[in-house]
C-alpha cells in the first residue's frame, strides 16, 4: 500500500495539530475537552476527512467521525484529540492522522470498501480538564450515566446538548484498531520498530492516609514521636520493593504526597499519598494490591500510626481480541515486518471500546520512552511503517 505523500504528509499534519494549543510557557500543547484549541483541532481534522472524500458528522459528545460507506458493521480506526497539559506531538494525534492517511490511501487505490470504513477523532481520553477519563469512548459504548454541571456547561458552550449523550452510542461497529506510540521505552531499548498489543494493564488507584501526632520538632525525643511522614516513607520504600520483586509487568507509583501541618519545625501529624498499581493479569494485580495493603498496615502498627486506605479507581486488565491480534500480525508480516507482542502499561480508548467491539492496537516506539511531554518523539520511518501496517490491516477487514 502506497501512502500518498508518505512520511512528509504524516509529519505535516502532526505539526499542524501540535501547533493548535501550543503552550508558550513550558512548551508542548494543551487541548482540553471542549476548549478553544480542542474545537479548532476538531475542525481541522473534519476538513481533512472531507478532503479525503469521507462523509463527516459529530456525535452528541463531540467525537468527529469520517465514513466511507459499505455494507454491514463498521471497521473503525482513530484515537483521541485531547491532550494533557504540556503534552507531546503524537499521543492521540498519531492514531487520528495515521488512520485518516491510511483510509485515504485505500480509497484512492481500491475505491469504496465492501464494509463501512470509519476514522474517528475521539473527543477526550486524558481527563486533563474534568474527571472524565475516556469520555468519548464511554459515550460510544453507551457507558455514560450522569453528567456534572461543569461538563454540561462546557458542552453547551460548544453547542452540544448533555441530554442527548445517549444517542452517541453505537451498536453498528465490528472492530476498532488504534495505532499509538508506546509511551514507554521497551520498543526503543530493544530496537523493535513495531508491536501488536496483547493486553492493556488493569489499574488500581489507592489513597492512603497516615495519621500520627504533630509535636514540637525540638522538644519531642525520637522514641516518643508518632511521625506520620517517617511512617509514610517506610511505606513508599516497601511499595517500590514489592513491585520490583514481582518484575514486569507489575508497576507501582506514588504520584502525590501531602504533609500536614507542613511546617519546618513540627513533627508531621498526617500524610496523604496516592498509589497507582498496574498489572496485565487480574489475579496478579489483586495480589500486588493485597501485598501493599498488608505491608503498609504492618508498618503503621509497628510505628503506632493510624492508616486508612481508600480505592479511588479500579479498572480490570483488558485483553485485545485474539482474531484482531492475529490479523495485525499478518498485516505486519505482509509489510515485511515481524511484529513483537507487548503489554500496554498505559490506558487507551481501546480498553473501553473492548466492552462492545473487537479491538486491537499497534505500537510504534517512543524515543527514549518519553511521552506526555514536549520531548515526545518517534522516528519518521517508524511512523510510516505503523501507518502502512494499519492500512494493510484495514484493507484485510474492509475490502
Amino acid at each position: 500500500m502506497r501512502i500518498d505523500g508518505g512520511v512528509a504528509l504524516l509529519e505535516r499534519r502532526l505539526d499542524e495539530l501540535y501547533a493548535i494549543g501550543a503552550e508558550p510557557e513550558g512548551g508542548g500543547t494543551y487541548r482540553p475537552l471542549y476548549g478553544a484549541a480542542w474545537a479548532a483541532a476538531g475542525e481541522r481534522v473534519e476538513r481533512w476527512m472531507k478532503d479525503a472524500g469521507l462523509k463527516t458528522h459529530r456525535d452528541a459528545v463531540g467525537n468527529v467521525w469520517g465514513r466511507a460507506a459499505g455494507n454491514g458493521k463498521s471497521i473503525v480506526t482513530g484515537s483521541h484529540i485531547d491532550t494533557v497539559r504540556h503534552g507531546g506531538r503524537l499521543d492521540g494525534a498519531l492514531g487520528i492522522v495515521a488512520g485518516l492517511t491510511a483510509v485515504a490511501a485505500l480509497l484512492k487505490e481500491k475505491g469504496n470498501p465492501r464494509r463501512p470504513l470509519e476514522v474517528v477523532a475521539i473527543c477526550e481520553e486524558e481527563g486533563s480538564r474534568f474527571a472524565t477519563n475516556f469520555w468519548g469512548s464511554r459515550a460510544i459504548t453507551g457507558a455514560i450515566d450522569t453528567v456534572d454541571a461543569d461538563i454540561a456547561a462546557a458542552m453547551a458552550e460548544r453547542g452540544l446538548d448533555p441530554a442527548k449523550i445517549a444517542i452517541a452510542a453505537r451498536d453498528d461497529i465490528d472492530t476498532f484498531i488504534e495505532l499509538h506510540i508506546e509511551q514507554g521505552a521497551v520498543l526503543d531499548a530493544s530496537r523493535q520498530p513495531l508491536a501488536v498489543v496483547s493486553a492493556i494493564v488493569g489499574t488500581a488507584h489507592l489513597e492512603l492516609t497516615v495519621t500520627g501526632r504533630p509535636d514540637h520538632a525540638g522538644t519531642t525525643p525520637m522514641e516518643l514521636r508518632k511521625d506520620a511522614l517517617a511512617g509514610a516513607a517506610a511505606m513508599l520504600q516497601a511499595i517500590e520493593s514489592i513491585a520490583r520483586s514481582l518484575g514486569r509487568p507489575a508497576v507501582a507509583t506514588v504520584g502525590r504526597l501531602r504533609v500536614e501541618p507542613d511546617q519546618v519545625n513540627v513533627v508531621p501529624g498526617k500524610v496523604v499519598f496516592t498509589v497507582d498499581l498496574r498489572h496485565s493479569d487480574l489475579g496478579a494485580g489483586r495480589a500486588l494490591e493485597e501485598r501493599i495493603r498488608s505491608l503498609c498496615s504492618t508498618i503503621s502498627q509497628e510505628r503506632r500510626l493510624g492508616l486508612a486506605i481508600r480505592t479511588l479507581q479500579e479498572r480490570p486488565p483488558v485483553a485485545m481480541h485474539p482474531d484482531v491480534r492475529a490479523l495485525l500480525a499478518r498485516a505486519a508480516k505482509e509489510c515485511g515486518m515481524q511484529a513483537t507482542e507487548l503489554v500496554s502499561g498505559a490506558g487507551h480508548d481501546a480498553q473501553i471500546l473492548a466492552a462492545r467491539y473487537r479491538v486491537g492496537m499497534l505500537f510504534v516506539p517512543s524515543i527514549g520512552g518519553r511521552s506526555h511531554c514536549p520531548e515526545e518523539a518517534t522516528a519518521p520511518e517508524h511512523l510510516e511503517l505503523g501507518t502502512r501496517v494499519l492500512a494493510r490491516a484495514l484493507e484485510l477487514m474492509a475490502y
